[in-house]
């Protein structure tokens, strides 16, 4: 389904070739998103299939011929649907680092405190990124400031560990 709205929502704003799309995704959306290039075409060929975009074939030039998606009247449709039903709904978040965050104690103390500090580091790395990425504008400034504020909050998390682990040795 979000995946879906995520084409759906970039066809809204006019009729793309897949090359662009997908440059557009990864280099807009990279850290929202971690659509594939191939599970993109896959998701638009369906989404052809039901009606929700159309696809075209173009040349230009010498160049091969390309696709180029347009989205569908039941496609608008269908992206408002998703849009409301994702707005109105809540997808809670599943953390990967819990998992090993919950076996650390199989890893000598000292050990979990360097790797901890390398989880630190990243987190600080990922939150100073996604500060430079303030200046977009409507719906976008939401999702940076999200990220931001789950980047805070594993920063603290992280900072617990390592001051309780501190304390600890």
């Amino acid at each position: 389904m979000i995946r879906q709205l995520l084409l759906l929502g970039i066809l809204m704003d006019g009729k793309m070739h897949g090359y662009r799309l997908n440059e557009y995704i990864k280099h807009t959306m990279d850290f929202y998103t971690d659509l594939k290039k191939s599970t993109a075409y896959y998701i638009l060929e369906q989404m052809e299939k039901e009606g929700y975009v159309s696809c075209e074939t173009e040349r230009e030039g010498k160049r091969p011929e390309r696709r180029v998606y347009e989205i569908t009247k039941p496609g608008k449709a269908y992206f408002l649907e998703l849009l409301r039903n994702c707005l109105a709904g809540y997808a809670p978040t599943s953390y990967g680092d819990d998992i090993c965050v919950a076996f650390m104690d199989k890893v000598p103390p000292a050990e979990i405190h360097t790797l901890l500090e390398g989880k630190r580091r990243k987190i600080v790395a990922r939150l100073e990124t996604f500060k430079e990425h303030k200046r977009h504008e409507g719906g976008w400034k939401y999702v940076i400031n999200h990220n931001i504020a789950h980047l805070k909050a594993d920063l603290s998390w992280v900072d617990s560990m390592l001051k309780e682990r501190g304390k600890e040795s």
